[in-house]
């Protein structure tokens, strides 16, 4: 097997990253030519997308390993390109793949094959690096296991280009299609190029923790009808774009599609009111949607922390105070209103180790429902004062109030 089977306690299957293209070769060219209307020309990536699972969830990164099949093939070859002088039917050039993510703060860590020439076997590993960040019981259990990933394939008359960047890595087969070496020699591909061939792509992608990966791929396959070996007569180079299907698996065939998580402002909204139940943030959301600080939310450079106090929270604290409820209705009062909504929203920039940190520590300081959002974490608490190690960590500077 090309690619070694992963262990499932480390690298968890959560998606595919896959694209497909076929065709028939045509219309017959003429005399003495390959009958190219009985070829069939395929190309296909099958991509599968791993996440490292990890005990310690107090790190800041996530780490994501895409790893397939990459192939093309041709059917109706002749099974000796050398017995027709005119033509030798359909072969393949150059076969591309492309993987990038537009994720914020995404990075791509290593990849495999790199750049390689006339190698008959081609071996690589990735992911040893990422050992240390598994560990099977948390930061204190000593137990871990590898994220070592090896690969495996021949690579006879077949070349590789790794062009990596930042947050994408391509890579560029050169197959030994007809004149590979000069013009006019060799006068026959190689079988890589006339039957077909495949090979293994692996590359590991880190996001900030929780971010959504937003993977895409585009692989392309160059193919050619040759006349008298050296006139290019017919081609096809389809750029098939590959698509990243989130998923998790229920059984050993259901297959679940996993929505992408709301927005912090959204739910809140979905927590207002609504028909057959009471709500649970209608004083806070109708406060936010009134402040200036409702502009923070949905900032793709922050993360936030919102705390919400409940309907009841306010209600009994206002009942309790009612000279601080006359300035919260106050139309003069924009300011007390603005001070008060941000005083329950921190920011920070996104996959912050002051996040993790933060978020840590709020949850031990206050009781409620936490729920992950898109753009940070809300906590919905029947307590209306913002616990006061909070506010102590804003005004010590560890972490920027919105």
């Amino acid at each position: 097997m090309p690619i070694e089977t992963l262990n499932p306690e480390v690298w968890k299957l959560v998606g595919t990253l896959n694209g497909e293209w076929k065709t028939n070769g045509g219309k017959d060219f003429g005399w003495g030519t390959v009958k190219t209307s009985s070829q069939t020309l395929t190309a296909n990536a099958l991509l599968s997308v791993y996440k490292l699972m990890r005990g310690n969830q107090n790190l800041t990164r996530d780490y994501y390993l895409v790893v397939g099949d990459v192939y093309h093939g041709i059917q109706g070859s002749p099974s000796t390109p050398s017995s027709n002088w005119v033509s030798v039917g359909f072969y393949a050039n150059h076969m591309k793949l492309r993987l990038e993510t537009n994720s914020q703060q995404a990075r791509l860590v290593t990849f495999g094959p790199n750049s390689t020439v006339e190698q008959a076997t081609i071996s690589f590993s990735i992911g040893g690096e990422l050992s240390a960040e598994y560990s099977k019981e948390g930061p204190k259990g000593g137990a871990s296991l590898s994220a070592n990933v090896g690969v495996s394939f021949t690579a006879s008359e077949v070349s590789f280009a790794a062009r990596p960047a930042t947050q994408s890595i391509e890579w560029q087969a050169r197959l030994p299609h007809v004149g590979w070496v000069s013009a006019g020699v060799p006068a026959n591909p190689g079988r890589p190029s006339y039957a077909g061939y495949i090979w293994n792509a692996a590359a590991i992608i880190e996001v900030p923790q929780g971010a959504t990966p937003n993977f895409k791929g585009r692989f392309e396959v160059d193919f050619e009808f040759n006349w008298t070996r050296g006139i290019r007569k017919r081609s096809f180079t389809p750029e098939i774009d590959l698509v990243y299907q989130s998923l998790t698996r229920t059984g050993t065939s259901d297959i679940e599609v996993i929505p992408p998580l709301p927005t912090i402002l959204e739910t809140l909204r979905s927590l207002a009111s609504s028909t057959g139940r009471d709500g649970k943030t209608d004083t806070f959301l109708a406060a936010l949607e009134n402040s200036r600080v409702i502009d923070a939310l949905g900032d793709s450079n922050l993360d936030q922390i919102v705390i919400a106090p409940t309907n009841l929270a306010v209600q009994t604290y206002f009942d309790q105070h009612p000279q601080i409820a006359l300035e919260a209705v106050s139309p003069a009062n924009q300011a007390w209103l603005d001070s008060w909504v941000a005083e329950r929203i921190i920011s920070t920039p996104p996959g912050s180790v002051e996040l993790a940190t933060l978020s840590a520590s709020v949850k031990s300081m206050s009781e409620g429902e936490w729920y992950q959002c898109a753009d940070g974490l809300l906590l919905v608490t029947d307590t209306y004062e913002v616990a006061s190690g909070l506010r102590g960590a804003v005004r010590s500077g560890a972490i920027r109030a919105a």
